[in-house]
């Protein structure tokens, strides 16, 4: 049996955990290089002993900050303005006396990480590089080079700023610190994006008298229901049951791979099964769980329900999305924020489509297994030279008072948040959650509206939209979320796709009972760099044709020897190494 690295979620703050912490790079064993002395900014680099340190203050005189910047090809600007001089550079400039010079600059990817390489290389990186891949980022830190930022953070890191670092605490902690020292600001993606929800059509539910699933056999028995018992009332044999992935899509998330629906996650979750990730086994060492017995286990029932007719036929080799936008389809396992999506398609071709969304429990105690993502996908570093680290950290707070107070809104639109200099995603750990927290608050007559819109523009007053246009369309009772219990009328419907997602896709995450299982480590080795495409195309490819029926259930276990001879066994070993550090 499996031992995943478990953490309960509640409706507060969370914290992801690792089963152990990732950060070896500035261990110093095998030759490594250590952290000089000199990585920790002297006093005179960040504040004075006379000065008291301000986040939001103007720098006493012009700073030149030099960075390395990874470069999104669909960024646009406006009118007399690029990459080097524009809105935000400016504005930098004119108010808080930051200059920004690109070091070097290359499109996002390879390009990106063959600049980072050479600079590394070089023993000499910029002021700061923003975009880093974790691999990429201990990297620099082993070859000595990063600053410890541990005393500029403290002084320098805004409420707000520090209040997105530890509501996910326990994870960056193991990410970016080492003996307590700091050496890298990771960036913050909200928890919801990773849990799996069931969506399901409540209608067909209710006009069959049947209830939402709660283990593998209602979830057959349901699926079953949708597709003989004609649950759209067309008198055809033309509905489905399980939506599953589509043309060119995953059977389930992995290390590289989340945020994405019509998967089998909390089929897989309900045999202790988490393929993609890497899980510790009974012995605690690192392993693959795509290679584990439960996966196995796991295809099996998938073969057995898509021959039973439960699964969508033609999945893999299909746009199946096109089911649930055709309302022929009653459930399938996807994200929060499907309603701008499938589901908005859906309700716009029947306006009586009730979508739900629900949790599948993984076992008898009713908790929901859900599969973590790396909520710290890219990482910051600043030079351990850097004169001035406290720039660099002030723009992120900047970045988090919201960047349309201190540009033209014109500009800012056109900009966006990506062309910021210290632009990474930073988010509250609930992020979107918060929404309906606050909803809930709202509902039961605890805050004003007034209170609410206070609230979220002292931390993130883009949720602001959301709340105003779910509260514009919900009608009376507010505990009824079914699709009658909304107005829709008019240019409400075009506000469907938020008020749906952040009105009721967020209920599971909030109300439900989950426990995340969090892979140990998200870093590539050299051997993955290698051979990882390779074997994860393998993988894809033998575990639909299980399921399709096109290869016996034996062929997993030919995948496993395979997977093993070709690199895997190797890869196995790199990432016990790393952990062992």
């Amino acid at each position: 049996m499996l031992k995943p690295s478990m953490r309960k979620a509640s409706a507060a703050v969370l914290s992801m955990t690792l089963g152990v912490a990732l950060l070896a790079g500035c261990t110093g064993k095998g030759g490594e290089a250590q952290p000089s002395a000199e990585s920790k900014p002297a006093a005179s680099a960040s504040a004075s002993a006379e000065t008291k340190a301000d986040p939001l203050g103007k720098q006493p005189e012009l700073t030149v900050v030099t960075r390395g910047v990874s470069l999104d090809p669909n960024q646009k600007y406006p009118d007399g303005q690029s990459l080097d001089d524009n809105a935000y550079t400016r504005m930098l400039k004119d108010k808080f006396n930051i200059q920004i010079e690109n070091a070097f600059s290359a499109a996002g990817g390879e390009d990106y990480q063959k600049k980072v390489d050479l600079a590394i290389a070089s023993a000499k990186i910029p002021d700061y590089m923003t975009n880093l891949t974790y691999t990429e980022y201990k990297a620099i830190v082993k070859a000595g080079l990063a600053m410890d930022i541990s005393d500029v953070w403290e002084q320098y890191a805004s409420p707000k700023t520090k209040e997105v670092y530890n509501s996910n605490k326990a994870l960056f902690d193991s990410l970016v610190k080492k003996d307590g020292k700091m050496y890298a600001i990771p960036s913050s993606n909200p928890l919801p994006d990773f849990l799996s929800v069931m969506w399901i059509r409540q209608d067909w539910l209710d006009k069959l008298g049947l209830k939402a699933p709660t283990n593998l056999d209602e979830l057959a028995a349901v699926a079953k229901a949708f597709v003989e018992r004609d649950p759209d009332g067309n008198n055809k044999a033309d509905t489905v049951g399980i939506v599953g992935p589509s043309v060119n899509g995953k059977l389930y998330q992995d290390m590289a791979n989340t945020n994405f629906s019509l998967h089998f996650d909390p089929i897989f979750a309900a045999f202790n099964a988490f393929p993609g990730i890497w899980v510790k086994d009974g012995e605690g060492k690192a392993v693959y769980g795509s290679i584990q017995p439960e996966t196995k286990a796991a295809l099996q029932k998938l073969a057995d329900m898509y021959k039973q007719g439960l699964i969508s036929p033609g999945m893999i080799m299909s746009k199946t999305e096109e089911l649930i936008a055709n309302n022929k389809a009653g459930l399938f396992f996807g994200t929060w924020w499907n309603p701008f999506a499938d589901i908005g398609n859906s309700w716009k071709n029947d306006k009586n489509a009730n979508w739900q969304p629900y949790l599948l429990p993984s076992g008898s105690d009713g908790i929901y297994l859900a599969k973590g993502g790396n909520a710290a996908q890219t990482f910051t570093v600043i030079s351990k030279d850097a004169k001035n680290p406290e720039a660099v950290i002030k723009m992120l707070n900047i970045f988090k008072e919201g960047l349309k107070n201190y540009v033209d809104e014109k500009d800012q639109t056109v900009l966006g948040d990506g062309a910021f200099p210290m632009y990474q995603t930073f988010s509250i750990a609930d992020g979107p959650a918060m929404v309906m927290q606050e909803l809930n608050n709202y509902y039961a007559g605890k805050k004003t509206a007034d209170e609410i819109h206070a609230y979220f523009n002292n931390y993130d007053a883009y949720q602001n939209q959301a709340f105003d246009k779910i509260i514009a369309s919900k009608t009376k009772p507010y505990d009824k979320m079914n699709i009658s219990g909304w107005d829709f009328s008019g240019d409400k419907a075009n506000e469907f796709g938020w008020v749906w997602s952040f009105g009721v896709g967020l209920k599971p995450y909030v109300d439900g009972k989950f426990k995340w299982v969090n892979s140990l480590t998200y870093e590539r080795t050299k051997t993955m760099d290698k051979r990882w495409a390779n074997l994860t195309k393998l993988e894809l490819e033998t575990f639909s044709k299980i399921i399709i029926g096109r290869e016996p259930i034996s062929a997993f276990d030919t995948f496993v020897s395979k997977w093993k001879d070709e690199g895997g066994n190797q890869i196995t070993e790199e990432i016990q190494s790393t952990l062992n550090q």
